[in-house]
């Protein structure tokens, strides 16, 4: 009932979408319900866009492009492009941003390359690579404001500690906490003992930085914090990076969060 209302408000206000349609990827279940809030409620707009967006984009030879954006208060920003349906990497790009005449344009070494308009919590891509992109195709050109790895109490907690770096997924569930200076501490099951081992340097290269050691019984840990987005599975939440752990010949994956000052790649 509400997509067919939403369609009867555009119907009522003369609001018109071109006929241009995007093949979104499986899983993506949310588009409309924002695009009517972000589009319909679009009348002010907001200071700065600082944090993670995220949408579907059109795509010719694919199901759908996801674009995702972090912004950060220091006009800096990085963008991840993911092609679904073509088994491809994701590409990243990273530059800076600037507030010019009410739009938020990207540039990539000094030259503009994306502009975006931003409206409640949505960002409206309104052009690229100085291409004007029409209104009419507005509701297929949305980045939608995702929430960012939050602040909670355990970490603000363990920040103190002198923790540097927290990374964890589910599946089984799994905890790595590194202190850049002492220690790094895993936990990967409720019933077995976690593995405490000394920090030691690790291989550091532009995308990524690798820990490389061995238990006390020689057992090697790599642990693996790569720059990409990553989201958890469980919550809406979005990490600016992903971690790996390998150990006793089982993978795990998860997110990775940088509580304190200095970037692991």
């Amino acid at each position: 009932m509400a997509i067919v209302g939403l369609g009867v408000w555009y119907y009522l206000s003369g609001y018109r979408f071109s006929n241009a349609s995007v093949a979104l990827a499986p899983g993506v279940t949310d588009t409309t319900i924002i695009i009517r809030d972000s589009i319909i409620n679009a009348n002010t707009f907001d200071s700065i866009p600082v944090g993670f967006y995220q949408g579907m984009l059109p795509c010719k030879n694919c199901e759908g492009i996801q674009r995702t954006i972090i912004f950060t208060a220091d006009y800096q920003y990085k963008m991840e492009e993911l092609n679904w349906g073509k088994g491809t990497q994701a590409r990243m790009t990273s530059g800076t941003w600037e507030k010019e005449k009410g739009k938020f344009v990207l540039y990539r070494e000094a030259k503009a390359v994306a502009e975006y308009k931003l409206v409640k919590d949505s960002l409206i891509n309104t052009k690229n690579n100085g291409n004007v992109i029409p209104d009419s195709l507005s509701a297929q050109n949305v980045l939608f404001k995702k929430n960012t790895a939050p602040e909670n109490a355990s970490w603000k907690k363990r920040r103190a500690d002198g923790i540097d770096i927290i990374g964890n997924g589910n599946e089984p569930f799994w905890n790595i906490e590194i202190d850049r200076e002492k220690l790094i501490l895993f936990k990967f099951s409720v019933n077995e003992k976690p593995v405490i081992v000394p920090i030691e340097m690790p291989l550091v290269t532009r995308d990524s930085t690798v820990y490389s050691v061995r238990t006390e019984a020689g057992e090697p840990l790599r642990i693996a914090i790569l720059s990409k987005f990553c989201n958890d599975g469980v919550s809406d939440h979005v990490y600016e990076y992903q971690m790996s752990a390998a150990y006793k010949g089982r993978t795990y994956k998860g997110c990775a969060v940088i509580l304190n000052l200095g970037n692991p790649d």
